[in-house]
């Protein structure tokens, strides 16, 4: 998303339109989107201000509500997948997506380890594809 245009490119945007200039050939003018302008005229009709709205900030995680019990499951159960872990937030009525979860984890500290025995090695590929280039 493309930063906010300054206030004074507003103003100059409002005053050529309450002038009499049609929103295209001010788009035009300016360079702008007529969307874009079309923006600015309809803020500056509801409240009288063209000044930017807010930008950006900080957005809470879905499940900051719920830290405990995420905590309590991947206590509980530390090898659990995201997919699993999702699941029983859903059986708790918690919906939330594996890539949200991911985010809440990594952001809140929270780690999960999945079971090294699981892991498949690479090795023992690799080892094999040597002994028949060998031969």
């Amino acid at each position: 998303m493309a930063r906010p245009l300054a206030d004074d490119l507003r103003e100059r945007v409002v005053q050529a339109v309450e002038r009499g200039r049609t929103q295209a050939e001010v788009a035009a003018f300016f360079g702008l989107g007529l969307r874009t302008v079309e923006r600015y005229i309809s803020r500056w009709h509801e409240n009288g201000q063209i000044a930017r709205g807010k930008f950006g900030g900080h957005k809470k995680h879905l499940l900051a509500a719920h830290v405990e019990r995420v905590r309590q499951l991947v206590t509980a159960a530390p090898d659990l997948t995201l997919a699993a872990l999702c699941q029983r937030l859903a059986a708790q009525g918690i919906k939330v997506s594996t890539s949200a979860l991911d985010r809440f984890l990594r952001a809140t500290g929270l780690t999960y380890k999945k079971n090294a025995g699981r892991r498949r090695t690479k090795a023992s590929r690799r080892a094999g594809g040597a002994e028949r280039l060998a031969s």
